[in-house]
């Protein structure tokens, strides 16, 4: 179980019925929401209003930094590192470049997601992180996602969760953003549901113009609206990292067939010493040997699959994680404003 949501109880059917909506439309207007829960209005908005505050839930903009050309992702994969936790996860936690953190349970000690602007000095970066410890640091470059952990959608009237984007086998053509939209953007991936009248002020524009500009960035598939939510809250108790070595003739045609997977929350191509890296989610542990044996099993042309357990979830998409709560100190306020390079 993860040990940021140990003591984390499942949500109760009305608060997951809000969850549900909101996952599939994150800036629906709450009379709607309100219409598919079948509650009022104002019922649906104390109580998105309450886990929000208590950071239980945070409705996101989903984009694909890649295509935006604003950084690199990659993954760090950090071993060695048990005895330095408690120096290397503050250190980590607290870089804007890392999107996600975990500690893990396996041959991997320390899972970070990054996003490394276009001046990043690599070298310079794995020193900092492991300066005074015993870490070692592989890199891994992620070169096309499969399947975004933000696709993910908590299941709703079936057992099994489901996912909500179709398979990307292709990159999608880079696109640059305006000043305005890169703006709008960068405020509605640090909160989904930011009123128009704050996104209008901060572009210096009409309400109109913001409520264009999000439709844009909607038609250009360069935004999408989630809620982030820890799967535990809906009753899946078991992350896990899964580290894949393909043979190339098969890669394609198994990354296709994981990522249509329901358990798949994010699957990406890499370089180095795996060709396809994951993040994967169960009900519990017992389900894990089902999924080495019967899932990866009947996929072809792998030649090894390494696991590594989640223990504990420090942050997910720029979100930091505390006692199983997404707190707000410290996010960038715009993560597109971070990542452009400044002239």
């Amino acid at each position: 179980m993860n040990q940021n949501t140990r003591s984390v109880g499942v949500l109760d059917p009305i608060d997951r019925a809000i969850v549900d909506v909101l996952h599939r439309d994150g800036r629906a207007p709450w009379a709607r929401v309100a219409d598919q829960v079948g509650m009022s209005a104002a019922t649906v908005r104390r109580r998105y209003e309450t886990m929000h505050n208590q950071g239980v839930i945070r409705v996101i903009g989903a984009t694909d930094v890649a295509r935006l050309g604003l950084g690199t992702p990659i993954y760090m994969r950090i071993s060695n590192a048990h005895r330095d936790l408690d120096v290397l996860i503050p250190r980590l936690k607290s870089r804007k470049e890392v999107r996600s953190l975990n500690t893990l349970l396996g041959s991997v000690d320390i899972a970070a997601e990054m996003v490394l602007p276009s001046n990043a000095d690599h070298s310079m970066l794995v020193a900092e992180i492991t300066e005074g410890t015993a870490a070692t640091v592989e890199t891994l470059l992620l070169t096309h996602a499969f399947a975004s952990g933000q696709d993910w959608a908590p299941p709703r009237e079936t057992d099994e969760p489901t996912r909500l984007a179709s398979v990307k086998t292709e990159p999608a053509p880079p696109i640059e953003l305006s000043q305005s939209e890169a703006k709008v953007l960068g405020m509605l991936m640090h909160d989904g549901r930011t009123s128009l009248g704050d996104l209008a002020k901060a572009i210096g524009k009409s309400e109109n113009t913001a409520t264009r500009t999000i439709d844009q960035l909607q038609e250009n598939g360069l935004l999408d609206f989630r809620i982030l939510v820890e799967p535990e809250r809906l009753g899946f108790a078991t992350e896990f990292l899964l580290w894949l070595e393909v043979e190339p003739q098969h890669l394609t045609e198994t990354a296709i067939a994981l990522s249509e997977h329901s358990s798949t929350k994010y699957l990406t191509a890499t370089t180095g010493s795996f060709s396809l890296a994951g993040q994967f989610i169960v009900r519990d542990r017992t389900e894990l040997f089902h999924y080495s044996t019967k899932v990866l099993g009947s996929l072809p042309g792998i030649r090894s699959a390494e696991f590594s357990i989640q223990t504990t979830t420090h942050k997910r998409v720029w979100t930091a994680i505390e006692s199983g709560v997404y707190a707000t100190a410290g996010l960038p306020l715009d993560p597109i404003e971070y990542l452009q390079p400044h002239t």
